[in-house]
Formats: C-alpha cells, sequence, structure tokens
C-alpha cells in the first residue's frame, strides 16, 4: 500500500521526524495523514486491497475526497467497499483517480450518471469555465448533489464547473 506518509506512522499515529518536515513545510496536509491512519487501518482488515495507493486527501464541506491510484476501478465494481469506507470515515467519501483527465475526474464525481460531453468555455476576462451536459432531465430523484460536486472539483483541480441537462 502506498501512502502519503510512512506506513509505520500511520500504524501508530505518531509521525516520523522525516514525515514531520513534510507535513510542516506544506508537501502533505492534516486531512492526508488522518487519511493514511485510516486506510491503513482498513487494508489491515481487509488485505484484498493492499494495492491501494492514497496520492491525495481533501476536506470538503464536511465529506473526504480521496485520489486513489489506479485501483478504483476495482472499488466501484464492489459499491459494498464505499459504503465501508464511508463507516470508517464517518462522513461521505468521494473516491478519484489520481492520474486522469477532467472529463475521467467528472465522470468518478457524477457517477452512475452519464455525461453527454464536456467543453471548456473561455469567459471574457480569460477565465475559463468548464460545461458538463447530462442527457436527460433533473428529476427529484437525481443521485448526485451537484453543488457538492461543484465544490469537490473546484478544490481538487480548480476547475469551475456548470452542469446542465440536455433537457430541462
Amino acid at each position: 500500500m502506498k501512502i502519503p506518509i510512512c506506513t509505520f506512522d500511520a500504524k501508530t499515529g505518531i509521525l516520523c521526524p522525516k514525515c514531520e518536515s513534510k507535513l510542516k513545510a506544506g508537501h502533505i496536509s492534516k486531512s492526508d495523514v488522518e487519511a493514511s491512519m485510516k486506510l491503513v487501518n482498513f487494508v489491515s482488515k481487509h488485505p484484498e486491497l493492499d494495492g491501494l495507493s492514497l496520492n491525495r486527501a481533501y476536506e470538503v464541506n464536511g465529506s473526504t475526497v480521496l485520489v486513489l491510484g489506479s485501483t478504483i476501478v476495482s472499488m466501484r465494481r464492489e459499491p459494498s467497499w464505499k459504503r465501508k469506507l464511508e463507516e470508517v470515515f464517518g462522513k461521505k467519501v468521494w473516491l478519484l483517480e489520481g492520474d486522469s483527465s477532467d472529463r475521467k475526474i467528472l465522470e468518478d464525481l457524477l457517477f452512475p450518471v452519464k455525461i453527454l460531453t464536456v467543453n471548456q468555455v473561455w469567459l471574457p476576462d480569460g477565465s475559463r469555465l468548464t460545461k458538463a451536459i447530462i442527457p436527460g432531465r433533473k428529476t427529484e430523484r437525481f443521485p448526485v448533489d451537484l453543488n457538492e460536486v461543484k465544490s469537490v472539483v473546484k478544490t481538487v483541480k480548480g476547475i469551475d464547473l456548470l452542469v446542465e441537462f440536455e433537457r430541462a
């Protein structure tokens, strides 16, 4: 398992001087440390997830965003893993794949909703807006909170997101 801090530190809950200096220098965050500790305990109980790789962790509006390696695909096939992670963290957990395109990150965040298209809109002031179009219309039973998705994508990737539906 790969995590931002030493595995020994994650198991003991005490940072070594090397990891402490990385935290003070800002190379890792307090969220990275806390998530690493919780994930090490979680993976020790579920050895089949030993290949898990945590790149970064973020706290967004009371939720935890875990930016993982490519193991997210296997975790998505088994939705019970996400529920178990949410029990361990005690809050909503968002799973993202680390080295992926903006579209792939939006697909991960909006899962199980499909995305029709993703466009970049350049505004007159030089800023950029990413527009995702979803097929169909928004209903009361829409499975994802779009405001949370916008907050997560802004924090993790710095993307200003606009979500529109194909039919109003």
